[in-house]
């Protein structure tokens, strides 16, 4: 390593004609100890006074750095490092505190307390817990015995427990069978099969120009003449339609009566339901029930006109009441038009014939438990008390449930 550094602020002077370039060994030998020689090592407080008076000199407070310039003080060139060799042995530092004593551990023994005398078996583990206990035969035995003798004593006993069950069932099933070979049910039987038939009926009166082309198919065709000549109304169906395979046939006892009621869509597009009777093991079509025959026009009853004798509509409760029509006296209805779009109030007087009639129609059912919101009837309605509106009647008579007649 060189230990000579150029320094940027010493320059060399230039040569001059006076110098002595000649005498060069004299030179060499007269200076070759001033040459070697270095000035004396500044201290630390000697370079901080100089470095304080170049700043007051300058004006600058700032960091000011100088290069280091190490220079051998003999005039050998070679910087050598001198190298300290470490032992190997390492100096141990010595604890200051002593480390704490070990403690050691003091074990107490606790005697079992004594079981006293009265005091029961104790529960939870003990050493026979999760052995298998084995049970003397002469205890399975006698258990043996004991079961077997319990269930021959209950068989012998199930005859006279059973007795009142069976007198009861023998009873039902009498009835039963009694009802199964009525009438009414032979005649429902008999309606199942004839689907066919009823639809024959049916286009024969939809396609009919007059009344007395149906008449020897209705219900009561010796006293129906008249009135179905009065309110006769042609379908205007033609020869060739029929009704749809997929029509509905349900068979059902309505007033006492077995009835068949078919359901289906004329060729407008609107549906019919047509009700037929078994008389005689004749199919016979209902004529008043299939039209929904009244005696008045809804258009009439709204007015407060028309013949109220024979009305046919569907009912419901309601809850419409007036000075006139009191609720503590009267039970208010609603009875609709057959074609749902006309509907008048009808009243009926509590504790009478008529409302013993109506109101179990509304009660919640046994086994059903859902009371019907509207039901098919057939009444005769009175003109009301003075005071009455037009639209409101008073139900004098029920002639029967549903639309079909008894």
């Amino acid at each position: 390593m060189n230990s000579s550094l150029s320094d940027p602020n010493n320059h060399v002077p230039e040569v001059t004609p006076d110098d002595g370039w000649d005498d060069a060994e004299g030179s060499t030998g007269q200076n070759a100890a001033t040459q070697s020689a270095l000035p004396p090592r500044r201290t630390v407080a000697d370079r901080a006074s100089e470095a304080s008076k170049d700043a007051r000199e300058n004006g600058n407070n700032g960091l000011r750095i100088e290069p280091n310039v190490f220079r051998s003080e003999t005039s050998d060139s070679t910087v050598r490092l001198e190298v300290q060799e470490l032992g190997s042995s390492v100096v141990r530092l010595e604890q200051t505190a002593p480390a704490p004593p070990k403690i050691e551990r003091l074990v107490k023994f606790h005697e079992r307390p004594t079981k006293e005398k009265d005091e029961g078996p104790s529960k939870g583990e003990n050493e026979s817990w999760g052995t298998h206990r084995r049970h003397s035969p002469r205890w399975i035995i006698g258990a043996g015995v004991g079961v077997v003798a319990i269930v021959i004593l209950v068989m012998l006993l199930l005859p006279f427990i059973n007795a009142p069950n069976a007198a009861r069932s023998n009873t039902e099933s009498a009835s039963v069978t009694i009802e199964e070979n009525i009438e009414g049910m032979e005649a429902l039987n008999l309606l199942l099969a004839r689907q066919p038939e009823a639809m024959q009926i049916y286009r024969t009166f939809a396609t009919a120009t007059s009344a007395d082309d149906v008449l020897p198919l209705m219900r009561d065709a010796k006293t129906l003449g008249k009135t179905l000549r009065e309110h006769w109304r042609p379908l205007g169906v033609s020869k060739q339609w029929t009704p749809a395979e997929d029509s509905s046939w349900t068979v059902a006892e309505i007033s006492g009566h077995p009835c068949g009621v078919l359901e289906g869509t004329l060729p407008d597009h609107t549906g019919f339901t047509a009700c037929f009777t078994n008389d005689g093991n004749r199919l016979l079509l209902d004529w008043k029930a299939t039209s929904a025959f009244g005696t008045a026009t809804f258009a009439q009853l709204e007015q407060g006109g028309g013949d109220t004798s024979e009305i046919r509509g569907e009912i419901s409760t309601s809850e419409f009441y007036s000075a006139t029509w009191p609720e503590a006296d009267y039970q208010s209805y609603r009875l609709i038009a057959p074609d749902g779009e006309t509907a008048v109030w009808c009243y009926a007087r509590r504790q009478d014939q008529t409302d013993r009639l109506i109101v179990p129609l509304f009660n919640q059912g046994e086994i059903v438990q859902e009371a019907q919101t509207s039901r098919r009837v057939t009444l005769r309605l009175e003109r009301g008390p003075e005071g009455a509106l037009p639209n409101q009647w008073l139900i004098g008579e029920v002639l029967h449930i549903d639309w079909i007649a008894p």
